[in-house]
């Protein structure tokens, strides 16, 4: 089925929602996404409600969505950008998908062909739109072309995505700003986006009161360890807790193609991955449970014990597996 197809099918549901739940990832594609599907709701006259999840609370959200649904007659659930972990986390929503009057679900990462067939053999309607951020999905569902609001939401969701500056000077800060949030937080900061406050003077406040000491904290605490193993050069970098992926690209702490093949980006619970040239990192992170774009990907981190020495192993091991395209998911190097 054609994407334009779906596309329709997608506004049909939705078309006949009386209320939307929007369950959206936690970063500011998520968010953004969820801002324009709020924005059409209400402008169409439908309840709206949000909630967020991050990849391992996905299952949980989107049950909780679900099951509150089958008490609110007519509602539709929107999953926005954000995909299911494994085959078996997508039967488990499947199997509740009957409880809503529709389930419609946005993502522009990498889905693996037995999820998206389980999601889709329950009737769910998946845009899966791997060349667009998720917020230009939602753009396209809603015709929100002619919102200012919704126009500027889609280019910071793209800024952000691709750690590259926006006209409005906002991806860079928000980016910072929902480090310090908690869950109520990141709905209050979607609902901002939804009322057209794309920068409300509480959020403000947390970036002037945060962000010199966040950048220096980068700056001076992050460690890199570069190895080179089997022929493939690995950076291992582990920064501060609270430190994005394009904060550390931004201030020239990760390094570049000049010196790595692929970055590894060492988080609390999980890693970003990061490479150039012929290697892929939704490769590498499908065989370490997670995924992503071609070039940039992420994945559960294996253990909090691991040092850089051993991921950089693990992770060299899974991409030269990638390379000589052993096991099921051989690297599409077209």
């Amino acid at each position: 089925m054609s994407l334009g197809s779906v596309l329709d099918r997608a506004r049909s549901v939705l078309r006949k929602a009386s209320r939307v739940h929007v369950v959206s990832h936690v970063d500011l594609d998520g968010l953004s996404s969820a801002a324009i599907i709020m924005r059409w709701a209400r402008s169409s006259g439908k309840e709206v409600s949000h909630s967020v999840a991050g990849v391992r609370g996905l299952y949980t959200m989107v049950k909780k969505a679900l099951q509150e649904a089958a008490g609110k007659p007519g509602t539709v659930v929107v999953v926005a950008d954000l995909s299911p972990r494994s085959r078996g986390d997508a039967e488990a929503i499947a199997s509740l998908a009957k409880y809503a009057r529709g389930l419609v679900w946005l993502d522009h990462h990498v889905w693996g062909d037995d999820a998206k067939k389980a999601l889709e053999d329950a009737g769910v309607v998946i845009i899966n739109d791997r060349g667009s951020v998720t917020a230009e999905i939602a753009c396209r569902l809603t015709n929100c072309w002619g919102d200012e609001v919704s126009r500027r939401l889609v280019e910071i969701a793209r800024a952000d995505d691709s750690c590259s500056d926006d006209p409005y000077g906002l991806a860079d800060k928000w980016r910072l700003v929902l480090r310090y949030l908690d869950w109520e937080g990141l709905r209050r900061a979607a609902k901002s986006l939804a009322d057209g406050d794309l920068w409300p003077s509480w959020a403000r406040d947390i970036y002037e009161r945060e962000a010199a000491a966040y950048y220096r904290e980068i700056r001076e605490k992050t460690n890199i360890l570069v190895e080179r193993i089997n022929g493939i050069r690995v950076g291992v970098v582990t920064p501060p807790p609270r430190a994005s992926a394009c904060d550390i690209q931004r201030l020239g702490v990760s390094p570049g193609p000049d010196r790595v093949d692929v970055v590894v980006i060492v988080y609390p619970r999980g890693i970003s991955i990061k490479t150039w040239g012929k290697l892929r990192a939704d490769c590498i992170a499908s065989r370490l449970g997670g995924g992503g774009h071609s070039n940039v990907a992420g994945a559960p981190r294996p253990s909090i014990s691991m040092g850089s020495a051993q991921i950089a192993r693990m992770v060299s091991t899974a991409a030269l597996e990638c390379l000589s395209g052993t096991g099921d998911d051989k690297q599409d190097t077209r």
